[in-house]
């Protein structure tokens, strides 16, 4: 492995704080939209529009490629981050807390990836997965008994559709994997698709849209969250730190958005962590820290066989 530079590592480190202030944001902004006149459509229009034609424009000369691409992972990526994700988030996090939603959506990804590698690829699963996709399992579960046993239904609720959008990203983190596709043309693919879904949506009475009775202040907080800093700075600050810090590091540290979010939410929203709360957002990151190999740094990690032979299963 090529040996990091002070330089190197500052920047990766400074891209990555950004990273992890703009995924937190994302939380952020689905859930002050709750309190505001905003719909879940008009959201949808702020992260999709500005995004669709940032990366149509960037894409010009790639459309080939995408047309190229297996139907299967177009459509992968464009449920799995695209408008049915962010609706499945939004509603969710309009029912759960910040902490919970931050918590579970990332934190399902290893134990679903883990999932299809064990059971579709008869992928051996180390020691070290399996611990992880344990504590995994029991901070979820802290969340939802939580929840029950507190007599929060809709909390329970939230939790549930929280879950269908980690699944739901877990789908588009593989698709763009196998896909072969660049950050650009899959942002073009999933910005794309969600302006196209809208308008349907909106005939079948699934989203409305409030856009030019609102505040004029949510409008452009909202725009430049979801649309400006979610929707196109992400992508192009997380490649940054995984250019300089490397894959391994970047995913380690991604795995404190929880954290941040969490922080941000109490400030803004004055939600408590309770002590489950806590104990559970402990157990999601440790678990997503092991369940990536990042703990124990024995030698170099090597990229799962499953993937490698899916990506040729075209």
């Amino acid at each position: 492995m090529e040996r990091l530079t002070t330089k190197d590592t500052l920047l990766g480190i400074t891209a990555m704080l950004a990273t992890l202030l703009i995924w937190s944001s994302f939380f952020i902004s689905l859930r002050a939209s709750s309190e505001s006149d905003l719909t879940i459509g008009d959201i949808a229009l702020l992260r999709f529009v500005p995004a669709a034609l940032v990366f149509g424009y960037l894409s010009r000369h790639s459309l080939q490629k995408i047309q190229t691409t297996p139907k299967r992972y177009l459509l992968a990526i464009s449920w799995g981050a695209g408008l049915p994700f962010l609706m499945l988030a939004a509603n969710g996090l309009h029912l759960a807390p910040v902490a919970d939603g931050a918590s579970l959506i990332p934190g399902i990804l290893p134990l679903f990836v883990s999932s299809i590698a064990a059971f579709c690829y008869k992928e051996r699963i180390s020691a070290s997965r399996k611990t992880g996709i344990g504590l995994i399992v029991v901070g979820i579960s802290l969340f939802v008994t939580h929840s029950l046993f507190s007599g929060q239904t809709d909390v329970v609720q939230g939790h549930g559709l929280l879950l269908l959008a980690s699944f739901s990203w877990a789908w588009f983190t593989v698709a763009m994997r196998v896909s072969g596709l660049t950050p650009v043309t899959g942002g073009l693919v999933l910005a794309g698709s969600a302006c196209l879904l809208l308008p349907v949506f909106h005939g079948l009475g699934w989203v409305t849209f409030n856009l030019f009775s609102a505040p004029l202040s949510d409008i452009m907080v909202h725009l430049l969250i979801q649309g400006v800093a979610v929707g196109v700075l992400a992508n192009f600050s997380y490649g940054f730190a995984i250019s300089r810090l490397g894959a391994e590091m970047s995913a380690a540290l991604g795995s404190f958005t929880p954290v941040v979010a969490a922080l941000l939410a109490a400030a803004i929203f004055h939600e408590a962590l309770s002590t489950t709360t806590l104990l559970a957002m402990s157990c999601i990151i440790c678990g997503a820290l092991a369940a990536s190999e990042l703990i124990p740094l024995k030698g170099k990690l090597k990229q799962p066989g499953w993937l490698n032979r899916l990506r040729w299963q075209r």
